[in-house]
């Protein structure tokens, strides 16, 4: 996490107002700040006219920011060892059954026993689709999903809004709402406030632990 936020918020100035001032979109302007983008160095130029601050003091690390780490290790091949099946799913909103069982699965695929020892017997494999979390997530990935509801800002998880799930990364806002994340940058980011999140029926349904091709 670079020390862009404090820099901008000591300064007065708004995000809107510095992507203006940058000639770029507010969205990615974010990712910057977020430190979920390298900032180049056409931009840290501008900046440091910006903001009346050096390069090293907007790269420094802040230190009362919070982390967004980047969980997802994109690792096709897998070690030979001892494995299992778990489901693959295409959705998470139909549940569960009372053995544990998603109560609607496309298919099982092996894994190896490490996975379910590290993240649980319950874990699934969730389908991607669409392009919103590409270079992450690409089309057709198959996501290792824990199905639960807690997660912490930078995680990746599935969504259900409006009775529609997708993929994103998610942080906590200082407001209470929430902030979803699409790693495209050709989407932009969704800010949710906490009546938004009642309004559309928003609930975090796993947090996505790694990320494997389709031809597992």
């Amino acid at each position: 996490m670079n020390n862009l936020k404090k820099l901008r918020k000591s300064r007065g100035i708004g995000q809107v107002e510095i992507s203006n001032m940058l000639g770029i979109t507010q969205p990615s302007y974010s990712r910057y700040e977020a430190g979920l983008r390298d900032i180049p160095n056409d931009i840290l130029v501008k900046l440091t006219g910006i903001l009346g601050a050096s390069v090293d003091e907007i790269l420094a690390v802040d230190p009362d920011a919070e982390p967004v780490g980047r969980p997802i290790v994109i690792q096709p091949e897998l070690v030979p060892e001892d494995e299992t099946m778990i489901p693959v799913v295409g959705s998470l909103r139909c549940g569960f059954n009372e053995s544990g069982e998603p109560c609607v699965f496309k298919d099982r695929k092996p894994v190896p026993v490490s996975w379910v020892r590290r993240w649980g017997s319950n874990i699934v494999f969730v389908e991607a689709v669409g392009d919103s979390m590409v270079p992450t997530i690409r089309p057709g990935d198959l996501c290792v999903c824990i199905p639960d509801a807690a997660w912490e800002s930078g995680n990746v998880v599935v969504v259900d809004i409006n009775d529609s799930d997708t993929i994103k990364r998610i942080r906590r806002l200082k407001s209470g709402g929430i902030e979803l994340i699409p790693d495209n940058e050709a989407y932009d980011c969704m800010h949710l406030t906490p009546d938004d999140c009642e309004r559309f029926h928003v609930r975090v349904l796993g947090r996505i632990v790694k990320v494997v091709g389709p031809d597992l």
